[in-house]
């Protein structure tokens, strides 16, 4: 598959999952934000943004050096718009750390693949 169009795959899935957690953080009734904080920023973010940074690095996607930037920065967003509150850095954690990390467990994956497929090859 097209390295671009991994990128654009992986990219769109993220911002159609912050944009369901956005919509859904602006209609919250009284008494849940206990349960959408948990469950949007604690669970889905970070799981969403681990596994399409890793899915970006072991494919060597078009722009997978800006996905953590990108979706880091929406991640950082998110929560003091819908709650209306001041900016804290704790916010980084729901999205770009998690991106980071799968961009460098990708890589490693990524290098032992290649180390393996040089092992395996044979002198022509």
């Amino acid at each position: 598959m097209n390295s671009k169009k991994i990128f654009y795959i992986c990219g769109g899935i993220t911002f159609f999952i912050f944009l369901i957690i956005f919509i859904w953080g602006i209609f919250l009734n009284s008494g849940d934000e206990m349960g959408y904080a948990v469950l949007s920023f604690y669970i889905i973010m970070p799981v969403t943004s681990f596994v399409m940074a890793l899915i970006l690095s072991i494919s060597n996607a078009y722009f997978k050096w800006l996905y953590p930037i990108i979706f880091g920065l929406i991640g950082f967003f998110i929560p003091p718009i819908v709650f209306k509150g001041s900016w804290g850095w704790i916010a980084l954690f729901f999205s770009m750390i998690p991106a980071l990390l799968g961009l460098a467990i990708g890589l490693i994956i990524q290098l032992i693949i290649q180390k393996g497929r040089h092992l395996t090859s044979k002198p022509g």
